[in-house]
């Protein structure tokens, strides 16, 4: 899921935001530390708590000046099972700290509670051993339009994904397609911004010892900046282990390939079962 919530003021901090709005723009808590979703869905009665972390550093090299963009962001997220084949959650993300400066001179600093989101999944098909679910997704305008941590309204959006297991779930690909609308209140970001997101990806993973899995992600997705062609691309790589049925921690690591992504994400987090 893509997600946009700066703030823009003028066009000055208009080109010091978007070099920064990669750094949210693969949301790295789906299936951590994948950003590539799976079909699967939570038993019905069922319920899953994520608490997950990333700290994302981003440099950038425009007209002499070099910007450096570092945020800590966290967010939760909690999803049950509403019914057979069907789940529901609900995000809330903070954003610790997100810093801006040029040249090492501090121009903009964020922190504070974001946008909801609340995501219904549904796993409508199962087809020569592969499941294939669609997950609409609305996102709420819950955080502070002023602060940069709001578009200050809802926006929609969804995910078609497919996941095909083998061995038993010990080896399982998955495949996301997702679309996003994004509305903005001022003509200024109308002007700038693209309202109209694609994004595409494919994850792999692996149990390379019992309850340990090895996991790997890549994706692209459309560049927020209207004045830029060249997609955000991001590799990522990482591990997830079930050290019991109620208790999994994750860690990765995501790169960007492309200038628009940001240069480097670590992830990290944890997922309660009851």
């Amino acid at each position: 899921m893509l997600r946009i919530s700066r703030f823009f003021t003028s066009n000055r901090t208009t080109a010091i935001t978007l070099a920064c709005l990669t750094m949210t723009a693969f949301p790295a808590f789906a299936g951590p530390p994948l950003a590539t979703d799976d079909a699967g869905t939570v038993d019905v009665g069922k319920v899953e708590v994520e608490l997950n972390g990333a700290y994302t550093a981003d440099r950038e090299r425009t007209h002499g000046i070099t910007t450096k963009c570092n945020t800590s962001d966290a967010e939760m997220k909690v999803t049950t099972g509403f019914y057979k084949n069907l789940g529901i959650s609900v995000a809330i993300p903070y954003t610790i700290s997100d810093r801006i400066r040029e040249d090492n001179r501090l121009v903009g600093k964020t922190d504070g509670f974001g946008d909801m989101t609340v995501e219904v999944k549904y796993a409508f098909l199962e087809l020569a051993g592969t499941t294939f679910a669609i997950k609409p997704v609305i996102i709420i305008p819950t955080g502070k339009y002023s602060a940069g941590l709001s578009e200050g309204r809802w926006q929609l959006g969804g995910t078609l994904i497919a996941t095909k297991e083998f061995n038993e779930g010990k080896y399982a690909l998955h495949a996301n397609l997702g679309y996003e609308h994004h509305s903005y209140r001022t003509e200024a970001i109308r002007a700038t911004t693209r309202g109209d997101f694609w994004s595409g990806s494919i994850a792999g993973e692996m149990e390379v010892a019992k309850g340990m899995f090895a996991v790997a992600d890549f994706g692209l997705a459309t560049t927020a900046d209207k004045s830029i062609s060249e997609p955000c691309a991001y590799a990522l790589t990482g591990a997830r282990y079930q050290l019991n049925d109620h208790l999994d921690v994750n860690a990765g690591i995501k790169f960007g390939l492309t200038r628009p992504e940001a240069d480097v994400t670590a992830l990290y987090g944890v997922v309660l079962k009851f």
